[in-house]
């Protein structure tokens, strides 16, 4: 039986980051991928792990679709950490470690697995729905942008430049995970620093 396709425009809307505590809004569209009345659920996948939008206006060239996921993961690590002190307390400092390192990978999994089901999901549009940005069919270059609260002001400076390089390095390792996907470039950037870029 033909599937009766449906308009893709029914899922554009003002991006929301909905990262608890930021008062930051922004102005720009996207589809919205995950999240109920999704694409994601249209196009039967919705067991998959997603990013929040589509975008199709190019932050930079030749980049036809942009990912967006957004994300508070310093403050997820800070609270998983807490559970690395309890094992410090009760065990030791190699099982810390370890848990630490189990982390980072649990982290830096699921942002690639959410890049990767996010082109599955994409490649089924032109199944689904009509009118579909002619960028979103140019499956050959895409950028994706991992967008992350900004960092707390009261923070003391050590945390600050911790935080900014674990985020340096968490983008590093999940574009080493995507160099045989069609993903040009990764890109993790505080919520601040996007809506500028996006904005103009």
């Amino acid at each position: 039986m033909d599937i009766i396709k449906q308009d893709l425009c029914q899922h554009i809307e003002t991006m929301r980051h909905e990262i608890c505590g930021i008062d930051l809004s922004l102005t720009q569209q996207a589809f919205r991928v995950d999240g109920s009345n999704s694409i994601k659920q249209i196009v039967g996948l919705n067991n998959r792990r997603s990013v929040d939008y589509f975008y199709d206006k190019n932050l930079t060239p030749n980049n036809p679709c942009v990912f967006i996921e957004f994300t508070d993961l310093a403050r997820e690590k800070k609270d998983h950490l807490g559970l690395g002190k309890t094992v410090a307390s009760n065990g030791s400092e190699r099982e810390t470690n370890q848990l630490r390192k189990l982390l980072k990978q649990h982290f830096r999994d699921g942002l690639v697995s959410k890049f990767k089901d996010s082109k599955d999901i994409l490649n089924k549009l032109s199944e689904y729905y009509e009118n579909i940005p002619n960028t979103f069919l140019m499956n050959d270059a895409n950028t994706f942008y991992i967008v992350h609260a900004p960092i707390d002001d009261e923070l003391e400076n050590i945390d600050k430049i911790e935080i900014s390089r674990y985020l340096s390095n968490l983008g590093a390792q999940v574009s080493g995970c995507l160099e045989d996907e069609i993903c040009k470039r990764v890109k993790v950037v505080l919520l601040t620093q996007f809506i500028n870029e996006i904005e103009v």
